[in-house]
């Protein structure tokens, strides 16, 4: 047996014999991570890691008698058995404090983090409660200096629906039960100018899943590089098909990167094959790269956005506002379009402080000679709002909800009757709402 399987033997036995001393106590199981630790021996060096490492331990045999068993199951991870009536996430937080002070940037941020379990059933095998700390780790989303995690089952439960998303995500890429949905965006006369190319999976039983039930468990599987090469094909393959087509012809279309597509692709490359297998304008092909991906890894975007620039793309940052580095992405990264996420105006306390800066932000566009995108207008004081303020396109549920490709024909057909039958009866469309507004 080596070293380390002996040390997971001994931690083992020694949680398993607490355990079956105390039955009328209750315990928790608790993992503790310091997130990207990769990532801190790559920017400071392993010397640094080590460092913090030596801190860590030593905080924990300090503070030993909180804890009835403690181990170091991985570099960055610890595992500890603890009484509930004992736990205090501040030790915690203090630990975490004093090995972040280790780090003297400023630009960069240690993240520690635990994931607990309560035991309930101290009958069950040991490597199981740690599993289930695990998940409960790898549950924490948000991006705090320190956060913590209770497991309950309904993180169970996500594991296993993300276990049968990936197991069956190949075969359904093949069988081409991804669709192609788009979303029509408008310009301020009303006019459907572009859309936006969106994946939904159509299941065995017909069910058609939305975005929200797969992409985020493909980016953490490394498995989303595939259904976006697989979307581009397919956007770049209708616009081949709609170059013939006179109502169709002027229309272009907004497709989606993942940060982890940098990973795997060379995106540039694949983009221009797509324009010149399918003989269209690159200018034709919009490219969205959300703000959180330009965040995580800015020299690599800026080398592909000069590129996709040289080849004739327009370059979208989509979520702009939703992170916390902004003005300097503007200052940084020369796109062409802003979209803004309408969600900044709603469920605010103060909205007219939320116009400001909406306002704010379209001038600021205007100046940097950047069009401005409103993604998900649902209310004619939106349409307005935005209208009186200089957005130059509209898109969203108010308008109109994504669609099947198929299906584009239909929505198309009808803004057009409409803008040329006065006489119409139907509701009033975001159309001419906003050509209203002023």
């Amino acid at each position: 047996m080596d070293k380390s399987k002996l040390n997971s033997f001994m931690f083992v036995e020694r949680i398993r014999h607490v355990l079956c001393n105390n039955p009328d106590k209750r315990y928790l199981l608790v993992r503790s991570n310091i997130r990207d630790f990769k990532l801190v021996n790559q920017v400071f060096g392993f010397q640094k890691g080590n460092e913090i490492l030596r801190c860590m331990k030593k905080l924990i045999v300090e503070h030993g008698g909180f804890f009835e068993v403690f181990d170091q199951l991985h570099v960055d991870q610890f595992v500890f058995l603890i009484r509930k009536d004992k736990f205090d996430d501040e030790l915690f937080i203090s630990m975490g404090k004093a090995c972040s002070e280790l780090v003297d940037n400023a630009a960069f941020s240690m993240h520690f983090q635990l994931g607990i379990y309560e035991i309930t059933d101290p009958e069950m095998e040991v490597l199981s409660m740690c599993d289930r700390a695990k998940l409960a780790l790898k549950s924490i989303k948000i991006d705090e200096p320190f956060s913590m995690a209770w497991y309950d089952e309904s993180i169970m439960e996500e594991r296993l629906y993300s276990k049968k998303i990936i197991s069956e995500f190949d075969s359904a890429l093949k069988d081409e039960r991804f669709l192609m949905y788009l979303q029509p965006q408008a310009n301020t006369k009303g006019e459907i100018i572009s859309a936006e190319a969106l994946a939904r999976w159509m299941l065995e039983d017909g069910t058609i899943l939305s975005p929200s039930h797969f992409i985020s468990i493909l980016e953490d599987s490394e498995l989303i590089w595939k259904l976006d090469l697989y979307m581009w094909d397919k956007a770049a393959r209708l616009l081949s098909e709609w170059k013939d087509d006179p109502e169709k012809s002027n229309l272009s279309l907004s497709v989606n990167i993942s940060p982890k597509d940098l990973y795997y692709l060379d995106i540039a490359t694949i983009l221009v094959g797509l324009v010149q297998k399918y003989d269209i304008p690159p200018s034709k092909m919009n490219v969205e790269i959300t703000e959180c991906s330009f965040v995580d890894n800015p020299e690599l975007y800026i080398d592909l956005i000069s590129k996709l620039h040289k080849a004739g793309f327009s370059i979208e940052i989509d979520d702009f506002g939703s992170g916390y580095s902004s003005l300097t992405l503007l200052k940084n990264f020369h796109a062409d379009v802003l979209k803004l996420d309408m969600g900044f105006l709603q469920d605010t306390e103060d909205l007219i402080r939320s116009e400001i800066i909406i306002d704010s932000v379209i001038e600021m566009a205007k100046r940097l000679d950047m069009q401005v995108i409103s993604e998900g207008v649902e209310t004619q004081e939106q349409a307005a709002f935005l209208k009186i303020n200089g957005c130059d396109f509209f898109q969203g549920f108010y308008f109109s909800r994504p669609v099947p490709y198929d299906k584009f024909d239909t929505v198309l057909k009808a803004y057009n009757l409409e803008r040329t039958n006065n006489r119409s009866v139907r509701p009033k469309s975001l159309r001419d709402l906003v050509q209203e507004a002023v």
